[in-house]
């Protein structure tokens, strides 16, 4: 269900930037159709409430006038059946309330089977995070984390609208230290992990020295960048985009199944 929500919330936002844009390239004002028994008049009604009529022979004009009509009534009802989208997806049980209810069942299990509670799922676990400036962590995804950017909480957004397991800032022992990558896979068939780091704010040099040298840790350590290492970058000036963590997101899809 969430996957059709997410391909169906894609083509609302695609369908509204064309209707934006056709009413953007229309004249000002709105066209109104008045029928007086057999007679049919076109009236243009001005911002200011003002009326004039369009003579019959402007029907270049009268196509804009009603590509906008249509573009306009349409837009509302994208509008609302994105609203609609956003509300169920916001109010989907997220991964803190199906740990919250695994809790609550673990606590019941050994009588009802007889046997030890259920392990919770890996990404549910407990895991040692980055405690450090956790003033930072301000931002909340649908998923129930909190994050230290918006980018990091639109990837946390759809990986967890897509149903793929992660853990944010867990703890990783690379080269006798440890490092929080920004995102972790495990694939349990393979017992194989895979990590996503995103660099936000490429264009502070003292941030782009210290992303290179991470960077080259991670390589030195063993990975390989878009194998099991995923990187991703920005600027001010060229923020990520939605399509380009779909990429990558569908590439660790692939991988996990």
């Amino acid at each position: 269900m969430i996957n059709y929500l997410l391909r169906r919330r894609d083509f609302i936002s695609r369908e509204m930037e064309k209707c934006e844009t056709t009413i953007k390239k229309a004249p000002p004002g709105k066209l109104e159709i008045h029928k007086n028994r057999e007679s049919i008049r076109w009236r243009i009604v001005d911002e200011d409430k003002s009326r004039k009529n369009l003579p019959k022979k402007e029907i270049d004009i009268a196509k804009k006038y009603a590509e906008k009509r249509i573009a306009s009534d349409y837009l509302t009802l994208l509008k609302k059946e994105l609203h609609a989208i956003d509300y169920c997806l916001n109010h989907i049980p997220n991964n803190y309330d199906y740990e919250k209810f695994n809790l609550e069942k673990s606590r019941y299990s050994e009588i009802l089977n007889n046997q030890k509670a259920e392990q919770l799922p890996w990404h549910l676990q407990e895991f040692r995070t980055n405690h450090t400036h956790k003033e930072n962590l301000i931002h909340t995804s649908p998923s129930g984390h909190a994050l230290r950017s918006k980018s990091e909480c639109l990837i946390d957004m759809l990986l967890f609208y897509r149903g793929i397991p992660f853990r944010y800032e867990s703890v990783l022992n690379l080269e006798n230290h440890e490092i929080y990558p920004d995102f972790t896979f495990y694939n349990e068939k393979t017992d194989e992990y895979r990590y996503w780091e995103h660099f936000g704010m490429m264009d502070d040099p003292k941030y782009r020295k210290k992303a290179m040298m991470k960077i080259e840790q991670y390589i030195r350590g063993g990975f390989i960048p878009n194998e099991n290492l995923y990187l991703t970058f920005e600027t001010s000036k060229h923020p990520i985009t939605a399509t380009t963590i779909g990429d990558v997101i569908d590439d660790i899809w692939k991988w996990l199944q």
